[in-house]
């Protein structure tokens, strides 16, 4: 559990790598220094759940599927990310093919090979489980799936042949022009939740809202690549119906 005795304590937080938080921004930057914070980034998020679970940071930026795994975990949602392109505290996941493909839906891939980023992932992991679940399907018995390069790389794996079809985060694909010139759309999620903040309950109140406000404050510069710009208020009900879809998968609920 967090240490909180003693006002000079460091903050400590757990981040998702692959969420490429601006550490570098100016208003975050100042809170970190004042509030000596000391964030550790994973590639691996089994770790960085496992490290939620026995409570070691105060505060996480995290994909929103990890939270299903964290229910009994004494952390809250401060705040969202915002889309870069979409500009919502909402996302959407698309189901793509190469546009050479003669496969015109998802039922016709059978055995092919689905590319996604890790089994945490909301867009490219649970999206496609949840898709060929409310038709009956399992992810790994329809699929030969496995972990690809994150976000654009899904893209490009697939036109390079490495996989047949992926998942990916909608303003991924609308990001680069050439994604929706070179690939086709077989199948879509929407209103898919967004990155939270979350951060554990015995936070100081006062230093939870300055955490806040320093997020809700954050002025992104959107470029080629950006991927999350700016957070919203804390999306519960959104989180809480991806919550009840993760729940239906089969054995998942077990294993949280």
């Amino acid at each position: 559990m967090p240490d909180q005795s003693g006002s000079s304590r460091k903050l400590t937080g757990g981040f998702d790598t692959n969420l490429d938080f601006d550490f570098a921004d100016p208003a975050w930057a100042a809170f970190a220094r004042s509030a000596a914070c000391s964030i550790t980034s994973y590639t691996d998020l089994d770790v960085l759940t496992t490290g939620l679970r026995q409570q070691m940071f105060d505060f996480s930026y995290l994909p929103s599927s990890n939270c299903f795994f964290l229910r009994e975990a004494p952390y809250r949602g401060i705040v969202s990310a915002m889309t870069p392109i979409t500009k919502r505290a909402a996302q959407s996941s698309v189901f793509v093919v190469a546009k050479e493909n003669p496969a015109t839906s998802w039922h016709q891939l059978r055995g092919k090979r689905l590319g996604y980023i890790n089994t945490y992932c909301t867009t490219s992991y649970f999206s496609p489980s949840i898709l060929l679940a409310r038709e009956g399907f399992a992810l790994k018995d329809f699929f030969d799936a496995f972990p690809v390069a994150a976000w654009q790389g899904q893209i490009d794996t697939m036109l390079s042949g490495g996989i047949d079809a992926t998942m990916v985060y909608e303003d991924v694909w609308l990001a680069q022009p050439s994604n929706a010139e070179r690939t086709k759309v077989l199948a879509r999620l929407d209103g898919l939740p967004t990155p939270p903040f979350i951060v554990h309950s015995s936070l100081d109140a006062a230093v939870c809202a300055e955490l806040k406000q320093t997020l809700l404050g954050l002025k992104p510069t959107i470029e080629a690549g950006t991927l999350y710009a700016g957070f919203a208020d804390y999306q519960d009900a959104r989180m809480q119906r991806w919550f009840a879809d993760l729940a239906a998968l089969p054995g998942l609920a077990r294993a949280a």
